[in-house]
């Protein structure tokens, strides 16, 4: 059932991206960190955004990316080595703030 996708062509069958935040304490509960590893310390839910951005709303922001060292195996090269430059902040408003605080800032690419 099915084939195996060649690396180079697995964008031709995005058809967009979601936003997902794996949510854990890990950060916080250090001494378990060890025994399960940087994914699974105390991951309690996981939670994708309610939209889908396709890939040709993307395209205005694809940059190149640096060659990688070491050079990946035959089989993970890809076409184009590039990402998209989305800047992404995340701010949390609690009660009673009069403004919300930011705790994150990353960026996709």
């Amino acid at each position: 059932m099915g084939e195996p996708v060649k690396i180079g062509n697995a964008e031709d069958r995005v058809f967009g991206i979601v936003l997902m935040n794996d949510w854990s304490a890990r950060d916080i509960q250090n001494w378990e960190y060890v025994p399960l590893g940087p994914f699974n310390g105390k991951n309690f839910g996981t939670t994708i955004s309610p939209w889908v951005v396709t890939v040709d709303a993307l395209e205005l922001f694809r940059v190149d990316l640096e060659v990688q060292d070491p050079e990946p195996l035959p089989y993970l090269k890809e076409k184009r080595h590039t990402s998209f430059d989305i800047k992404l902040d995340v701010f949390l408003h609690a009660s009673g703030n009069k403004q919300a605080d930011r705790i994150s800032t990353s960026n996709f690419k």
